[in-house]
This record gives structure tokens, C-alpha cells and sequence, in this order.
């Protein structure tokens, strides 16, 4: 398959998952079902008569070369769910996005929180969400928010001011930065070395309903959300749903009892459904991490240290050790659980990480 026909089907924007698995099992490849589709396949996948003819009709009209000089503009790419720089938490989801539009570097996820919260954010919300992110990014963690106005500006913006690594994950195409007052602090995400996505094709608008689904990719990158500030019915307790429905930790920082109209985080604990957090340690721990701080008084010998180093940037796995080191499986096995035991590394999806 060809970059040329995951870039057409990204910008024709209608596969879910289920509707790409049943593509490709028909057809055998997005190339193929590209030049084969019609309309009553598209009426078998559940679309509508007349809203297959309008999809057909729109899947005419992309221009190919002008979508790829756009795409260079913007300096993006498309990656499908197939690509290896995919994230695999967000391929493990049970909906995941076929495809993302990704402006600037994907990090790895291994150390990844999201972080959510209202957008009317009171100073009580302002400064607990800018401590606990500052203290996760000196810790390692990069911060996925939604950029939107609120508790998710807060946190891209604390994780830059701490020279930390965030990625937002927009309700609209990646070239329709939204709301418009953080154009600015998109590009600040992208020159400190985050990134910017969306499963929307370019042009799309940030129209209301594509919010709540977004969401499920803001949890989706994360091992855990972290909702610092926000109402009963705030989007952020969303994207604590879909978190939980992941498998992923949620974590909510208590609210005044007097600020019933942001008694979200409350509503939360009590239910069982997020462990109350009030601060950084208590997030470490579910986590089985230790402070940077922890970490400075460990002493490591010359062989452990120069592991440290090649796991420094995601993780590798013992296979791949092996090929790039002068140490065997066996040597390389008693080094890593000599870190384990320090509390420095963590075997996570075969690959040795850095916790």
C-alpha cells in the first residue's frame, strides 16, 4: 500500500475501526478498495443512499497533490494503524483512530499523563493543575491535554515553561487550531519538541460533537488522566469514562466543598471511580515510580549506566540489545533486574523502559 492511498483515505475521512477492518478483509488493501469502493459497498458499511452518493461525490474531488502540498505546509504527516510509529496504547483501545494527522514528533508514551479539566478554570484549579504538572514533567512524564481554553491550556503551558514535552489532541483538523487565542501556544507545543494530532481531515472544524470523541485519544496516549478541576457534566469526566473503560488510572485532585458547580473530582472519588491525588507522590506510587529526586542518591555501576543510555529514548527490547551491545541475553537479563530492583526500569510490551 502506498503513502499516496493512506493519505487519500485519511482526508476522505469515513472509516471507524470496524468499517476498516471490513474494507480491507473485502478488498484486501486500502489501495485496492480505493480505486474498487462504490455505492453499494458503502451502503452494506451503513451509510445512507444519499449519504453514500455525497461521500462518493467528495471522494472525487480530492485533489491528491494539493492535499500533500498542504500536509508540507504544515510540515505533517499521516500515520495509519499499521504504521510503527503508531502509538501501541492508542492502537489497543477499542476504537482507535485508523489514521492521525500528526504535526511535530511523536515522544514515546511509556511515562505519559493526560490531563484534563474545565475550561472556566478558577486560580485554585490554575495552581494546582501548574504544580502537579511542573513536578510530572520533572519527573519525566509528557502531558497530553486538548488544548482547549481552561485546565488544558494550563497544562501545555506549565509543561513548556518546565522544558517538558506535551502533545495536544484536537477536536479538529491539525491546520484549524481551535480556539484561535492558542494559535500561539500550538506553535510553543510543536518548538518544544511536542506534537500536535487529530484522527480529522485537514479542513475539518472544531464543531461540538467532535470533542467528547476525541477525548477517548486523550486517555488512549495516557497510562493514566489526571482531572485537576471540573464539573458533574465537564467534558473531563468523559474523558475519565473512556480512561476507565481502557483500563487506565484516574486520578482527581478535591475540590471546595463550597464550588458545587466544579464538584466534579469529588463526584469522582466518591464513586469509586478515581483515586484522590494531592500530590505528585501519591501518583508515583500507583505507578510503582520514584521521584526524580529518589533517583539522584542511586549509584549505578559503568555497565548499568551505559544500559540507561540505550533505553533512554523509548525503550528497547532484549532482541534488539543484543544486536547494538556486547551483551548477551544472559548478561543482559541480570543487568536490567539489577535495575528493576533500584526501581529505575520497567519491562513494559517487551521492550525495557526507563519508569
Amino acid at each position: 500500500m502506498t503513502d499516496e492511498h493512506i493519505y487519500l483515505w485519511a482526508q476522505w475521512g469515513i472509516l471507524n475501526f470496524d468499517q476498516y477492518q471490513i474494507v480491507v478483509k473485502q478488498f484486501g488493501n486500502l489501495e485496492t478498495a480505493w480505486k474498487k469502493i462504490d455505492l453499494h459497498f458503502l451502503i452494506q458499511l451503513g451509510f445512507g443512499k444519499e449519504k453514500a452518493e455525497r461521500i462518493l461525490d467528495i471522494k472525487e474531488a480530492i485533489d491528491f497533490h494539493q492535499l500533500i502540498r498542504r500536509i508540507e505546509v504544515l510540515n505533517a504527516r499521516v500515520i495509519d494503524i499499521d504504521d510503527p510509529e503508531y502509538p501501541s496504547c492508542l492502537r489497543s483501545i477499542s476504537s482507535p483512530p485508523v489514521f492521525l494527522f500528526v504535526r511535530g514528533k511523536l515522544p514515546p508514551l511509556h511515562k505519559s499523563l493526560g490531563v484534563v479539566g474545565t475550561r472556566k478554570i478558577t486560580d485554585y484549579g490554575k495552581l494546582i493543575t501548574e504544580k502537579f504538572v511542573s513536578e510530572l514533567v520533572i519527573n519525566g512524564f509528557v502531558i497530553i491535554s486538548g488544548l482547549a481554553l481552561g485546565v488544558d491550556s494550563c497544562a501545555h503551558e506549565a509543561a513548556i515553561k518546565n522544558n517538558g514535552i506535551t502533545i495536544a489532541v484536537l477536536g479538529s483538523g491539525v491546520d484549524y487550531i481551535y480556539p484561535v487565542a492558542n494559535h500561539n501556544l500550538s506553535e510553543r507545543i510543536l518548538k518544544s519538541g511536542g506534537a500536535i494530532i487529530s484522527e480529522y481531515p485537514l479542513g475539518t472544524p472544531a464543531l461540538q460533537h467532535h470533542f467528547p470523541i476525541r477525548n477517548r485519544i486523550i486517555s488512549g496516549l495516557s497510562r493514566g488522566v489526571l482531572i485537576s478541576e471540573g464539573g458533574i457534566k465537564s467534558g473531563a469526566l468523559i474523558t475519565a469514562r473512556y480512561a476507565l473503560e481502557q483500563g487506565r488510572e484516574v486520578f482527581a485532585i478535591p475540590n471546595n466543598l463550597t464550588k458545587l458547580g466544579l464538584s466534579g473530582t469529588n463526584h469522582l472519588i466518591r464513586r469509586g471511580e478515581a483515586k484522590l491525588v494531592e500530590n505528585i507522590e501519591h501518583i508515583l506510587e500507583e505507578f510503582q515510580m520514584q521521584t526524580s529526586e529518589i533517583k539522584k542518591t542511586i549509584t549505578f555501576s559503568a555497565t548499568e549506566s551505559e544500559l540507561l543510555e540505550y533505553i533512554m529514548n523509548g525503550g528497547k527490547s532484549i532482541d534488539e540489545l543484543v544486536l547494538e551491545t556486547p551483551y548477551n541475553v544472559a548478561k543482559l537479563s541480570e543487568i536490567f533486574i539489577n535495575l528493576q530492583l533500584k526501581g529505575v526500569v520497567r519491562e513494559i510490551n517487551r521492550k525495557w523502559v526507563i519508569i
